[in-house]
């Protein structure tokens, strides 16, 4: 895992939670509508309730689904160069996904989303660096909804080379997203050597694992292909308003996913994860970028820490409705704190509004705020040559240091230069300088960037399994012209 300097947890508290938790596994249990996964965890020795759908997992499964989960593996891009390996070594970043909605680049206002806006954020994705793997960003809502799912991975898969992280809600979902990346690998053996795509399995908090996301999440754990589990709980709604409820609740949905999936297949890769965050008990909405879920979610890294799990948690979040102010702080926030704490990979560049809008231009945004929060979690290197007693006493009492040697040796690896911010407004200027220089940055890489290309053999199959998918699912293959413009 990342290194850590953070711990919002004493060591006793994060032992009461631990303890809470298996509480809550063992004495309330789990709810799972799939026979199929009730059956698996009866055999393991689960304590099931088939008609109420009820499982009771005790200490000992959880402490033998930990001991089998692997705690290093790889995130493959397409490229190699694209490659992450877990733990990791320096905190990732993630965009956000998926809302049906963007920010239209053109109009400066909200508009829906298509397969189209998939390949433009994950191109800007993609020539980021900052951006260490992509979700589909948003919902294509001009396809047919019941093949929505290869669709979006297929549109993310053309517009970036990086690891490329998804969701599925059935098992044909599930199966078809390995088989689009088994065309790209070559073979199921070198998918699972070098995973190329990952899914998400969020319970219905609290404590609910519906059959088509949970059945989808063990196609995923028998392929060998990681499987974050996702907690999305939200305080004083779907978990108890303490923070401390919260992170309970939230550890006993990961320790429960966690069990399914080492159930499903010993040594399947898993990430621990939390997205949540408390309800605004005036309007009974999210409050996304809160300071109270990145202490949530960095309480999250620090429990992961304990189990020794990669961990992927929410963060670079914010509830406001567009690009300015309330969005910097709230990002800022909720980006800094899980990346001190020790996360791996922090969702949610690229989106606003409650992760309910995704911008292009948000995306270069922040990930100028990324570059900061980055140098935070660097940070102070001190040595010999970094407290500088010869160039001090070059320049002695009253100098200046900018002409020294010392100084243009160092300033590079020292202070972040802001490539977007801090620039001077144009006269009659209606907005902040940073949207117009990440509007025309954004612009640019739309215009110039391509990712690296699919072998042409692994695009025609990558095609025709769509075509299937179609075909099965809608009753006739679904036009990909959104992906028109990488020809």
């Amino acid at each position: 895992m990342a290194r850590a300097v953070l711990n919002p947890l004493a060591k006793e508290q994060e032992d009461a939670i631990h303890a809470e938790s298996i509480r809550i596994l063992e004495t309330v249990g789990i709810k799972v509508t799939s026979e199929m996964v009730l059956e698996m965890l009866r055999d393991a020795g689960a304590v099931v309730d088939m008609k109420t759908q009820v499982v009771r997992i005790s200490e000992s499964l959880v402490k033998e689904a930990l001991a089998k989960s692997p705690k290093e593996f790889v995130m493959a891009g397409r490229d190699k160069k694209n490659d992450l390996k877990l733990p990791a070594e320096r905190v990732q970043a993630c965009n956000d996904g998926s809302p049906t909605e963007v920010w239209d680049i053109n109009t400066q206002s909200k508009r829906k989303s298509t397969a189209r806006d998939i390949v433009d954020l994950a191109m800007v994705c993609d020539a980021m660096p900052e951006v260490a793997l992509t979700w589909p960003e948003v919902i294509a809502t001009d396809l047919p909804p019941e093949v929505g799912n290869s669709h979006e991975y297929v549109a993310a898969l053309f517009g970036t080379s990086k690891h490329i992280q998804h969701g599925a809600g059935s098992v044909t979902d599930a199966e078809y997203l390995v088989k689009l990346a088994t065309a790209v690998m070559g073979s199921e053996k070198e998918l699972r050597r070098r995973p190329i795509v990952s899914i998400t399995h969020t319970p219905i908090t609290p404590l609910r694992y519906e059959k088509g996301d949970i059945e989808a999440a063990v196609v995923f754990a028998r392929a060998g292909l990681p499987v974050v589990h996702l907690s999305m709980a939200i305080s004083g709604s779907v978990s108890p308003v303490t923070l401390a409820g919260t992170i309970t609740l939230v550890n006993a949905e990961n320790l429960a996913g966690f069990v399914i999936s080492q159930t499903a297949a010993a040594g399947a890769p898993v990430l621990y994860s939390s997205e949540s965050g408390p309800m605004d008990m005036r309007t009974g909405v999210f409050l996304s970028g809160s300071t109270e879920g990145a202490l949530i979610n960095s309480a999250g890294c620090q429990m992961a820490r304990r189990y020794r799990m990669p961990c992927q948690v929410g963060g670079i979040a914010a509830s406001g409705t567009m690009p300015g102010y309330e969005i910097g702080y709230q990002k800022a926030i909720s980006g800094l704190l899980p990346a001190l704490a020790g996360a791996d990979q922090i969702v949610g560049i690229g989106g606003f509004d409650r992760s309910g809008c995704e911008s292009v231009e948000q995306i270069v945004m922040d990930c100028e705020l990324w570059r900061n929060v980055i140098r935070v979690w660097e940070g102070v290197a001190v040595s010999k040559e970094a407290m500088a007693f010869d160039a001090i006493a070059r320049v002695g009492p009253g100098g200046y240091f900018m002409k020294d040697i010392h100084t243009l040796k160092h300033f590079k690896g020292e202070i972040t230069l802001p490539r977007i911010a801090m620039r001077p407004s144009a006269p009659g200027a209606k907005e902040e300088p940073m949207r117009q220089a990440a509007r025309d940055e954004a612009r640019r890489i739309l215009k110039e960037h391509r990712p690296s290309p699919i072998e042409k053999g692994a695009r025609s199959e990558v095609k025709r399994i769509l075509a299937e998918y179609d075909s099965k699912l809608h009753g006739k293959p679904v036009p990909t012209k959104y992906l028109d413009h990488l020809s």
